[in-house]
Parts: C-alpha cells; sequence; structure tokens
C-alpha cells in the first residue's frame, strides 16, 4: 500500500512536469544508512567517515536521490520506510517531488554539459553550486506540491491566505535560520543546504504574494541578516528560472554565497536595509 501511494505521486509528479525518458527505480527502506552503501555512487567517501559518524549523520535522512555510475544504468530513489508510515500526504508529496526533481535536474545538467559519466561531477568545478541550486529547486517543487496538498484552494481563494503566507513565512526563517547557525560546526555546505530550503519557500510565497512577502523581507521584522543572501539568490534565481538559463550563471551564484559565508554566526541575526525587493520581479510564473 506505501509503495503504491509512492508511485501515485510519482505518476503525478511525471504528468505534471511532462517527464520522459527517465530510468528510475523507487525503493523503499529500513535503514537508509545502509541502503545509501548498496545504491550509492562514491563508495570511497563512504569509508571515509567512521561508522558511527556515518550512520549519525544518515538517522534523520527520509529519503534521497542516487545517480548511477554510467548512463545506461537507472537512478534510486530511497524512501525511508518507517518515516513515510507515520506522516501525512501533503508530505509525502513533498518527498517525492522534492526527490523526482534532482534526478531530473542531474540528467539535464549532464545533457547541458555533455558528460558521459554522473562522475565527471567531481571534476566540474560549477558542479558543487549546481547541486546547490538543485537543493532550492527540488525544494521549491517540494513545497509547492506540500502547500497544494495542504491548503488546496485556499492558497488561490482563500479569505486568510496572507496570514497563512505569515505564519509560513516566520516558521520557515525562524527555523531555517536557526538551522543555519547551528549546524556551522558541520561546514558550509550544509548551511548552504538550509539557506536553499528557505529560499526556495519564500519563492514560492512570493509568487503567490509577492508585494506582501517583499513587505515582510524588507521590513525584517525577524532580525535574520541571511536574509540579505536570499533576497539576492531570489533575484538572481527569478532572472534564470530554467536550468537551461541558470547553466552560464552558477559563478554568479558562487559570488553571493562567499559573500554570505564571510558574515560570523553573531552578525547574522541583527537589523539591516541593505537590499529592497521590487515584487513586480515575482509576478511572473514560473517552475
Amino acid at each position: 500500500m506505501l509503495m503504491k501511494d509512492i508511485e501515485r505521486i510519482t505518476g503525478r509528479y511525471i504528468d505534471y512536469f511532462k517527464v520522459r525518458d527517465c530510468d528510475f527505480r523507487l525503493i523503499l527502506v529500513d535503514d537508509m544508512y545502509e541502503a545509501q552503501k548498496k545504491y550509492g555512487f562514491n563508495d570511497q567517501k563512504i569509508r571515509s567517515i567512521d561508522d558511527a559518524t556515518a550512520r549519525k549523520n544518515w538517522k534523520h535522512v527520509a529519503a534521497c536521490m542516487k545517480y548511477p555510475k554510467s548512463m545506461d544504468e537507472p537512478f534510486y530513489i530511497l524512501f525511508k520506510r518507517p518515516y513515510l508510515k507515520n506522516i501525512a500526504e501533503c508530505e509525502r508529496y513533498r518527498l517525492v517531488f522534492h526527490e523526482l526533481t534532482h534526478m531530473v535536474d542531474y540528467i539535464n545538467y549532464a545533457r547541458l554539459n555533455h558528460f558521459d559519466s554522473y562522475q565527471q561531477l567531481f571534476s566540474d568545478r560549477q558542479a558543487v553550486f549546481f547541486q546547490h541550486w538543485s537543493e532550492y529547486h527540488a525544494e521549491r517543487r517540494g513545497y509547492a506540491a506540500w502547500l497544494k496538498r495542504r491548503y488546496g484552494i485556499k492558497l488561490k481563494h482563500g479569505t486568510n491566505r496572507i496570514d497563512l503566507m505569515k505564519l509560513e513565512t516566520a516558521n520557515n526563517i525562524h527555523f531555517y535560520g536557526e538551522q543555519y547557525t547551528n549546524t556551522a560546526e558541520y561546514g558550509s555546505t550544509r548551511q548552504v543546504y538550509f539557506t536553499m530550503h528557505l529560499l526556495a519557500r519564500t519563492s514560492i510565497w512570493a509568487q503567490v504574494l509577492p508585494d506582501q512577502v517583499c513587505e515582510i523581507l524588507d521590513n525584517d521584522p525577524f532580525n535574520y541578516r541571511g536574509l540579505i543572501w536570499i533576497k539576492k539568490l531570489m533575484r538572481l534565481f527569478q532572472k534564470y528560472p530554467e536550468i537551461e538559463q541558470m547553466n552560464d550563471h552558477y559563478m554568479d551564484m558562487a559570488q553571493i554565497i562567499a559573500e554570505n559565508m564571510a558574515l560570523p554566526s553573531d552578525r547574522l541575526w541583527e537589523k539591516t536595509d541593505e537590499l529592497r525587493l521590487n515584487p513586480n520581479i515575482f509576478k511572473r510564473s514560473f517552475k
């Protein structure tokens, strides 16, 4: 029953985004750490840290995408069975849409850059920024699916949708801002991961209610200086919304990230008026 539900949601994704010619397998697992060793690509990386640390790192992972060693092998989309059993349908939608988007992004990135193998990701200097962008893109589609399943028609016509937007935006900024601050010990990659999720979720609301979201971000009632980063990246991603357009601008993204990573953690939560947003740039719909 659980797998059939995942397959049903996968079908919705494939139909909506018109996905074609993708070879992949959906896998339910009980232990994500053991499963990623079986289906993972980089065995050497797995062995580079001790077992206890590696297991701890995978403890809270609910789903992940594993790309193949060669172009003629399938992708694997892994889902943690115990987690899926205890979540609402809207969260299942988010996970499935998120991981499938990663798969589509990797296929398109390899195509655009004429890769013969996904192993070339390790030698491509801008690949790490593509992976960060894909985290934004995947969570954007996943969160949009979550909102639609969670609130439905209220997103477009509900009388309290502005209050809903304020609540969701406040919760997201507080959660991901604190995660960014509290995960500094794990390095910049982990911090960028949380920022991409915050950016994705904020950008969805900016598309639904651009004037109200821009007002919130510009007034910055949360005192989270990291919103400067969010604003600059949001403008960049709005300017280049598709992977074909973004493919030539990962270094622009790198520069913004480098600027923000220079901020010490004790300066992240303070008010600033460095950058204001024009809501008109978000009134054009994009996927």
